[in-house]
């Protein structure tokens, strides 16, 4: 029966997505993107739902702004740049994604003036160049400060995707063009605004661990987030509950003072940092093969997100002399940033009390978890200068750590070179040098230690509006370890790695973009479950047709060849996907996807989404989805993607044979700044009669769930 009743309402569902399409195309109805995120898998990993709130509030108006945004795009929208990241998404570990959406997001909601934006700042924006920095830089000092995005094509050196996505980062105020310079003090809570967030997760079930008592606390997931913001001042304070744990269990703020001159930022609390290619220090960085072509380089910026690990608390300071000018339009500038952190950690400790494994989880449900909470202590002290001259920048990094416990990680073979001790110090040089459409970068690091060298060096051209390429080789020693390292790679640890890297990227006729690359990658040491060292390669080719703005289509071939347990198998992935706009009001999504390797079974899955904005003032919006996959095993998983609450992401996929069913309501009320969200999601299994295993199973085949947002701005 309950079987019948799910089919029963998939099918309802797309009867209804398709009938209503047209019913909303009045011109009392209009439409937005909704976010699109990916689903949440049936495993019982620690998802985005639950631990990976990121973001930060978006900046003044946008909350009605962005209601206020047709379907049919020309700039490339939020929804549909972060649905372009499907690729990094499914490659990159989960604490990785985490960080580089935060970054993501937090970009969005504090875009640069582009006028105004020093090329430190430019710097944060993951997919820019060096060199597209420098002629954006150029064109501003040359020909004055621009009017609209729109001069952005009149840089030769910016293709037409990058064009595309600038005005999701960046802005035009010429209102502050000429306005002089206040003081500090004067202007410390000018313009300030508030935004509050809250949100609450509640299951329509109970897993095994709350029928015995396993779990302490309620099954509930909550969470509480406050910022502020002005011109010089930035501080935000946020509160998180896990299913079964205690209220709140986590938390974090931070407080940032900025102002123009020699002391440029001043961070207290929890931050992310970032220098040069992410060799020493750049855990949150975007260090990823799909933008392989831009630099990882963020500097200093605060913690925004819900994350419990990968991030610095302590203090951060960061400054910039005055320019002294060399003559023939040449200078030489420099920056640089002295940070402390203290944190503790959850550990599993060995039976003389030696730290065995850092847990980075972030649960805290029974008492095996709680017994690991807070076991240890770190404590890091690092600097940075850097300097620039002409086309060319360079500089240096490091940092000393310090344990209150000894690292013993034990003698696996494949834990051999893990770090032990409890004195760690990294340090590394860098540079790049742009100019016109090429950039150069290398980075070298070496770990006290091991005596452990590591080496990134990369090389991109812009040939033309239409054509990028881009190589890049790194060689990571086995011997070398950062624990703040986050540098492009096959492995998660920038360790035990050599690899080489060609990109292209192409737009051969004014509706069609190709992207590629090939990954030729090899181990040093054996890896977990490997008696041997191994190689492996990865290839994907994805192209994109946009015939016009309210259509378009994508196909995507992803093939690695990658060891595991001392057997390569190659694993195929295909993807298509088409969007339409049928009118103003109205988005589809049609996506499939099959996952193929030799000698095993063959996952498969295809998603239909719905996006509608109701009401007049486009106050209501409603997202539908519904999915159908059949994935026999983790390698073959599929990903799909679902509406999802605002700044809200899953990143977790589903395997097995089953559907998903999601659908999300918001209001944002006409004339205020209050948002009020809802979301029910419904999973159920056909190959079982239970979700899940453990502590976590859940003795149905069937699993519901009701999120409640609410937001404010002030």
């Amino acid at each position: 029966m309950k079987l019948f009743r799910a089919n029963r309402l998939c099918i309802s569902l797309f009867i209804y997505i398709f009938a209503t399409a047209k019913a909303f195309s009045s011109p009392l109805a209009s439409i937005d993107c909704a976010q699109m995120v990916e689903l949440v898998d049936t495993r019982d990993l620690k998802s985005l739902d639950h631990c990976g709130r990121t973001g930060s509030s978006p900046v003044p108006g946008t909350i009605s702004e962005d209601e206020n945004r047709p379907m049919a795009y020309t700039d490339m929208s939020w929804d549909d740049f972060v649905q372009a990241l499907a690729y990094d998404q499914e490659s990159m570990e989960e604490e990785a994604w985490l960080s580089y959406l935060e970054q993501l997001e937090w970009l969005h909601s504090h875009p640069l003036d582009i006028n105004t934006a020093t090329p430190e700042q430019m710097a944060l924006v993951p997919f820019l160049t060096p060199a597209q920095i420098e002629a954006i830089q150029a064109y501003v000092h040359l020909d004055g400060p621009m009017k609209s995005l729109g001069e952005l094509a009149l840089i030769p050196s910016l293709d037409n995707e990058t064009r595309r996505v600038l005005p999701l980062f960046f802005v035009v105020n010429q209102a502050s063009e000429e306005k002089p310079q206040e003081s500090l003090l004067k202007g410390l809570f000018a313009n300030m605004t508030n935004s509050v967030d809250t949100r609450i997760d509640i299951p329509l079930y109970y897993r095994r661990g709350y029928q015995t008592g396993a779990y302490r606390n309620n099954p509930l997931y909550n969470r509480v987030r406050w910022s502020l913001e002005s011109k010089h001042v930035m501080a935000g304070v946020h509160l998180k509950k896990d299913p079964g744990e205690a209220f709140y269990d986590s938390w974090g703020g931070y407080v940032m003072l900025k102002q123009k001159g020699i002391l440029s930022s001043v961070i207290i609390g929890d931050y992310r940092a970032g220098w040069g290619e992410g060799l020493v220090i750049g855990r949150g960085s975007s260090a990823s093969k799909s933008n392989m072509m831009s630099g990882t380089s963020q500097g200093v910026r605060p913690m925004t997100g819900m994350s419990e690990t990968g991030f610095l608390r302590g203090f951060a300071i960061s400054f910039r002399p005055a320019k002294n000018h060399r003559g023939n339009d040449k200078h030489i500038a420099f920056s640089g940033t002295l940070f402390g952190s203290y944190n503790t950690i959850d550990a599993t400790l060995n039976d003389v009390g030696e730290i065995q494994t850092i847990v980075e989880n972030g649960y805290h449900r029974t008492e095996s978890e709680l017994k690991k909470k807070n076991n240890a202590s770190s404590a890091l002290l690092g600097a940075h200068i850097e300097a620039s001259v002409g086309h060319f920048n360079f500089g240096v990094n490091g940092y000393w750590q310090y344990f209150d416990k000894k690292l013993s990680p034990g003698n696996n073979q494949y834990r051999k070179w893990y770090p032990r001790g409890q004195h760690f110090g990294v340090m590394g040089i860098y540079g790049n040098y742009s100019y016109y459409k090429w950039t150069v970068a290398a980075e070298i690091a070496y770990s006290f230690e091991n005596n452990g060298i590591a080496i990134l060096g990369k090389a991109n051209w812009l040939i033309s509006r239409k054509v990028k390429l881009g190589i890049l080789g790194r060689y990571y020693d086995h011997r070398y370890y950062s624990f703040q390292a986050a540098a492009i790679g096959e492995n998660s640890r920038t360790q035990n790695e050599t690899g080489v890297m060609v990109r292209a990227e192409a737009n051969p006729w004014q509706n069609i973009y190709i992207t590629a690359f090939a990954d030729f990658f090899a181990d040093f040491w054996p890896r977990y479950g490997m008696t041997t060292s191994s190689r492996g390669q990865e290839f994907m080719i994805e192209t994109r047709y946009e015939p016009s703005a309210s259509s378009r289509f994508s196909f995507r071939y992803q093939m690695k060849r990658k060891a595991a347990n001392d057997v390569i198998i190659p694993l195929h992935r295909t993807k298509v996907q088409w969007t339409i706009f049928p009118s103003d009001n109205c988005k589809l999504q049609t996506t499939g996807a099959v996952h193929f390797a030799p000698s095993r079974q063959t996952g498969y899955g295809i998603s239909q989404l719905a996006q509608f904005n109701m009401l007049k003032k486009k106050t209501l919006r409603l997202g539908l989805m519904a999915g159908y996959f059949n994935a026999p095993d983790y390698q073959t998983r599929i990903y799909i993607y679902e509406p999802a609450l605002w700044n809200s992401s899953s990143s977790t996929s589903y395997y097995g044979h089953g559907l998903r069913f999601a659908s999300t309501l918001r209001y944002t009320f006409p004339r205020s700044h209050w948002m009020i969200e809802a979301k029910y999601a419904l999973t159920h299994m056909f190959d079982r009669s239970s979700i899940s295993s453990g502590l976590q199973e859940i003795t149905s085949p069937t699993r519901q769930d009701i999120s409640l947002q609410v937001r404010m701005e002030y």
